[in-house]
């Protein structure tokens, strides 16, 4: 039979003199726990606050000049709007019908994208200077101007999948998928593949994920050899390239976990020893042992014996003393003497 417990950890129990960030901390538990072989992950939450554009610097070159940006989580709508104020060349513009962007200007141009992040967000190669063209038939709002559309379908998703790596917990199966590198011969991928648990990302920028198992998906790592004793839980929430998660601020996050415990074994006693070694024992303490002796039972003063004596004693001498004092003898009367013996009696008086 397995006995289970529920673990709740929540990120303002740290101490954040030491861990500062809600990104990786160490809580300790109020008792440990034994022989741990399976842990689920019954909860979870989480904020989205990772940004798509995590480095603004220089991100962009059009023509000559370099456009920095600050950090965040942009919006289509956000970064068409950006870009076009951050430099006056080209404006850009979103297309939702296409799912591209599209730069235009009353002037050729070049753009350049230095930074892989955008280069997703706006669906351009990346390092690569790319000149524009004059409008065609197919553009009728760009008649007369220069355009540079975008190659591929924009992305601008935040993370998808977060992982909760807990160091005491680490999961010996999951498997990650990846490319394999023609110089080494190796899987090039996630550093994130033992990490206990994967969450998917499906809410918008600054919103909170809420995890449930009922409603999302079960999460459980059964281990091989069950965890002997459970202390302490040391919490990194990491990306898929096994960096922690920058917050921005928001440390706030929890989940619960149910854990399957393995009873101790009931403990076996030594087997009863043989017939004939018992019988020895038994001779032998019989021919050892020694009786007690008996004990005597204590002989008990009655003092009331003594004042009987003392008070008869009294009685005699308040009878006797009188007589004693007048000097006249004591006459005993005698019985008769029967076959010369004397019985010490007189017979009673003749009537």
């Amino acid at each position: 039979m397995n006995f289970t417990r529920l673990i709740f950890a929540d990120s303002s129990n740290r101490d954040s003199n030491l861990y500062p960030t809600g990104s990786n901390y160490v809580l300790h538990l109020t008792s440990p726990i034994k022989n741990v072989e399976r842990v689920e992950l019954v909860s979870a939450r989480v904020c989205n606050s990772v940004y798509n554009l995590t480095s603004g610097s220089n991100v962009l070159t059009v023509n000559t000049s370099n456009v920095s940006m600050n950090p965040g989580f942009y919006s289509v709508y956000s970064l068409a709007q950006d870009i076009s104020a951050l430099q006056t060349t080209a404006t850009l513009t979103y297309i939702p019908e296409e799912g591209h962007f599209i730069f235009s200007g009353t002037t050729q141009f070049t753009i350049k994208i230095n930074s892989r992040e955008l280069a997703t967000m706006l669906g351009i190669a990346y390092n690569t200077t790319l000149t524009s063209t004059l409008a065609g038939s197919t553009y009728p709002g760009y008649v007369g101007k220069y355009i540079l559309r975008s190659s591929t379908l924009v992305d601008l998703s935040l993370n998808d999948i977060v992982y909760l790596d807990i160091e005491e917990l680490r999961s010996p199966f999951n498997v990650d998928t990846g490319a394999i590198q023609s110089t080494t011969g190796t899987i090039s991928g996630s550093n994130a593949n033992r990490a206990f648990a994967p969450i998917a990302m499906d809410v918008g920028s600054a919103c909170v994920k809420n995890f449930a198992e009922n409603k999302d998906y079960k999460i459980g790592v059964d281990y091989p050899e069950p965890i002997n004793s459970l202390q302490r839980l040391t919490v990194n929430w990491i990306d898929r390239e096994g960096r922690l998660l920058n917050f921005q601020g928001w440390n706030t996050n929890s989940f619960v976990l149910r854990l399957y415990l393995t009873p101790d074994p009931e403990p076996t006693l030594p087997p009863p020893p043989p017939l004939e070694d018992t019988q020895i024992r038994r001779i032998v303490q019989a021919m050892t042992m020694v009786p007690k002796p008996p004990v005597e039972p204590k002989k008990r003063f009655h003092w009331w014996l003594i004042v009987l004596v003392i008070l008869g004693l009294i009685i005699t001498y308040k009878t006797l003393a009188p007589r004693l004092g007048q000097g006249q003898p004591i006459q005993v009367p005698r019985g008769p003497m029967v076959g010369g013996r004397d019985f010490g009696f007189a017979p009673p008086p003749l009537r």
